[in-house]
C-alpha cells in the first residue's frame, strides 16, 4: 500500500523548462486523478475537486507549461501540452490515471489520451473537446495587458452561469495572475489540433468517456463536445443546466457528483447523446 503524503514540486523539461505540480497520495487508492486546467488560469481553479476526492483518491493537480507557477515557453520552441504531461506521469511513476480536464485542459487530457492510450484509466472532459482548426490568419497580439484581460474576464463571464459561490472573484484572481504570454507572443502549436480526430477514430477499444455540458456555456464549446460524441458515442453525457463554461467551479457539487458517479461504475457507458445523464 502507498504512503499518504503530499509531494510539491516541479520536474525540469527540455531546455530549462519547469513543470511545477502537486500529488496528493491517497494511500488506500490505487488510482489517481490528475486534473489539467483551462487557458487563462491555473491549477488552483479545481480546489473543489480536490477537496472533494482526496480522500478517495491520490490527485494529480499542475500547472501547464505557460501558466501558473510553471516555466513560460521559449518563444519559436515547438511542444505539446500532451508530451508534458507524460514526462510528468513517468518522473512520478504512475502508469495510468484519470484524466479530467476542462477547455485547454480537455484538449490536454484528449491529446494524452490519442497518444498513450495503455496510461489512461479513463478520461472527463468539460467545456471543449475537439477543437476547432487554428485561423489562416493569426490573430493579432496583445500590447496593452490589463485591458485585454478586463476583456476577457468580461467574455468569459458570457458563457458562465450565476455566480452563487463566489467563483468569479477566484476566476478573476486567477486572470490577474496569468502572464499571458499566449497572447504576446506567436504561440507553438502545443496541442494536436486537426491532427486529434484521425487518431481518436483509429483506436480500436477507446475507453471509458464522460462528457460534462454546462448548458450556459458557449455554442462553441457544445459543437466542439458534439464533435466528440459523433466520434466516441458510447461515451456518457453529463448536462449541468446552471452551468456554463467553468463548471467546475460554477457548480462544484453538481460536478462533483456527476465525476464521482462515472468513476464509481467505472464509466459504463450510455448507447448515445439521448440517453445522457441529467443532474
Amino acid at each position: 500500500m502507498k504512503k499518504e503524503q503530499m509531494i510539491s514540486g516541479h520536474i525540469e523539461l527540455d531546455q530549462d523548462i519547469l513543470l511545477d505540480y502537486q500529488y496528493q497520495v491517497q494511500g488506500a487508492s490505487e488510482e489517481t486523478l490528475v486534473f489539467i486546467h483551462a487557458h487563462s488560469v491555473d491549477r488552483r481553479m479545481w480546489k473543489p475537486q480536490i477537496e472533494h476526492f482526496a480522500s478517495r483518491y491520490s490527485i494529480l493537480c499542475y500547472d501547464l507549461r505557460g501558466y501558473g507557477r510553471s516555466s513560460l515557453p521559449l518563444n519559436g520552441q515547438p511542444f505539446l501540452h500532451a508530451e508534458d504531461l507524460r514526462a510528468l506521469l513517468g518522473h512520478l511513476n504512475i502508469d495510468a490515471a484519470h484524466l479530467v480536464g476542462l477547455s485547454l485542459g480537455s484538449f490536454v487530457a484528449l491529446d494524452f489520451w490519442a497518444l498513450y492510450p495503455e496510461h489512461v484509466r479513463s478520461v472527463t472532459v468539460a467545456s471543449g473537446a475537439i477543437p476547432d482548426s487554428k485561423p489562416d490568419i493569426p490573430p493579432t497580439l496583445v500590447t496593452d495587458v490589463p485591458r485585454f484581460k478586463q476583456e476577457w474576464f468580461a467574455r468569459l463571464l458570457e458563457g458562465c452561469g450565476e455566480d452563487r459561490n463566489g467563483y468569479q472573484d477566484r476566476l478573476w484572481t486567477m486572470i490577474t495572475d496569468w502572464k499571458a504570454w499566449q497572447c504576446t507572443h506567436r504561440e507553438p502549436d502545443c496541442i494536436l489540433g486537426d491532427a486529434l480526430l484521425p487518431k481518436l477514430l483509429a483506436m480500436q477499444a477507446p475507453g471509458p468517456v464522460c462528457v460534462v455540458n454546462g448548458a450556459k456555456d458557449f455554442k462553441g464549446a457544445h459543437r466542439s463536445a458534439d464533435r466528440l460524441l459523433e466520434c466516441v458515442p458510447h461515451a456518457v453525457f453529463v448536462d449541468l443546466p446552471e452551468a456554463g463554461h467553468f463548471s467546475s467551479m460554477e457548480t462544484p457539487h453538481e460536478f462533483n457528483a456527476a465525476l464521482q458517479a462515472f468513476l464509481e461504475r467505472g464509466g459504463d457507458n450510455n448507447d448515445s447523446k439521448s440517453d445522457s445523464t441529467r443532474l
